[in-house]
């Protein structure tokens, strides 16, 4: 028998399943870093918000700071009952990614910031609240 033949089907065979292995492993690393910007850049937004409920327009500053941090694709700011809601949204932008290439994949940050007893309150809003 020649083992040869084998060898080389094995790594035909073998050589696209690691590549795309290594693909997806970029990807999702790629995605768990934007969504851990995006949450950053919202606890910094609801941090200084927090500290300037009272100003006029809190919603074109927190806007401008976010801006500022990162050119994000939608950004939604709501401030009421002294509660500000901050929703950001963001695409992968990787020219090697294989979720850029469908473009399938939006990743989003939703946290809402408030004075509760003197302190401040920041915290991630799930999907069913």
């Amino acid at each position: 028998m020649n083992n040869k033949g084998q060898s080389l089907i094995l790594f035909v065979l073998l050589v696209p399943l690691i590549f795309l292995i290594i693909l997806m492993v970029y990807d999702i690393g790629s995605i768990a870093l934007l969504k851990n910007e995006l949450d950053d850049i919202n606890y910094l937004t609801l941090d200084y918000g927090i500290d300037h409920l009272d100003d006029e327009n809190i919603n074109s500053k927190l806007e401008e700071i976010i801006i500022k941090n990162k050119k994000v694709i939608d950004i939604s700011i709501n401030v009421d009952d002294e509660k500000i809601y901050i929703v950001l949204s963001d695409k992968i932008n990787n020219k090697l990614s294989l979720i850029n290439k469908l473009d399938a994949f939006l990743v989003k940050s939703s946290y809402v910031g408030y004075l509760e007893d003197g302190k401040k309150i920041i915290k991630r809003i799930n999907r069913g609240d």
